[in-house]
């Protein structure tokens, strides 16, 4: 338990520097938490199903790149805050293209990491 605590731990550290680099990098917060949560659902889906079969990796360190690293990655809490700030303010137009944005391309980018998997493991 102690070496899984120890993994999430560094990779969630990791996540958070890479997290904090890219939306200080930009004057565009909802992009770049869009885009951030977009990639984060693709690497959670190929990771949990590519590394598992190609490369026998710890449960510490399959936990530490999951939870730790693309975990604190992504933001599902900025989102939400960024969709009532927006709806606070009443652009309630851009609060749905954003919400919707959000949910489709994050749902899609995940479909198709477990794709991209499926086709990298059945070639291993």
């Amino acid at each position: 338990m102690l070496k899984k605590l120890s993994a999430i731990f560094a990779f969630a550290f990791c996540g958070s520097l890479l997290r904090l680099g890219l939306t200080s990098m930009t004057n565009h917060h909802l992009t770049t938490i869009l885009l951030i949560n977009v990639v984060g659902s693709f690497l959670l889906a190929f990771i949990s199903k590519t590394l598992p079969t190609l490369i026998p990796l710890s449960e510490a360190v399959m936990a530490g790149l999951t939870v730790g690293l693309v975990g604190s990655f992504t933001t599902f809490s900025t989102f939400s805050m960024d969709v009532v700030a927006l709806l606070q303010q009443g652009a309630l137009g851009l609060a749905l293209i954003y919400w919707l944005a959000s949910l489709l391309l994050g749902c899609g980018a995940a479909v198709l990491g477990f794709h991209i998997s499926a086709r990298v493991t059945e070639r291993a």
